[in-house]
């Protein structure tokens, strides 16, 4: 199984955030956005500002990857809108990982390999598909 992907759901913060950490530690994730982007659902607050700044917004493994990749953090003090939140860093992280993002890929239930989804024993030693 160690072959296998570390499989995400979701590409808005927390989930393009996981991926960043799990790449830096040398495992494959790939992430499912049910969107036709990353951040899609962030982008549709559009002007409204955050409660947060953006020293505050951005995941430490995830500024690695995108420093890396030549991006710079917006002034950290300053509070972003939804969609500058989207455009500004969660659009660039999701190119960052490549195709390791899957925008228009929806989940729509996990289980485990040739289990029942409720009652079956052996159900703790079969990887999730």
């Amino acid at each position: 199984m160690s072959d296998l992907p570390v499989v995400v759901v979701g590409a808005g913060p927390i989930g393009l955030a996981a991926a960043a950490e799990l790449r830096e530690r040398g495992l494959t994730p790939l992430v499912f956005e049910r969107g036709p982007a990353a951040g899609a659902a962030v982008a549709q607050w559009n002007h409204v500002r955050l409660f947060s700044r953006w020293s505050e917004l951005v995941d430490p493994a995830a500024q690695r990857l995108l420093t890396a990749a030549g991006w710079t953090h917006p002034d950290p003090e300053a509070y972003p809108t939804g969609s500058q939140w989207a455009s500004d860093y969660l659009v660039p992280l999701a190119d960052a990982l490549g195709d390791a993002v899957q925008p228009n890929t929806e989940v729509v239930g996990v289980a485990r390999r040739g289990r029942d989804r409720i009652v079956d024993a052996g159900r703790d030693t079969e990887p999730l598909s």
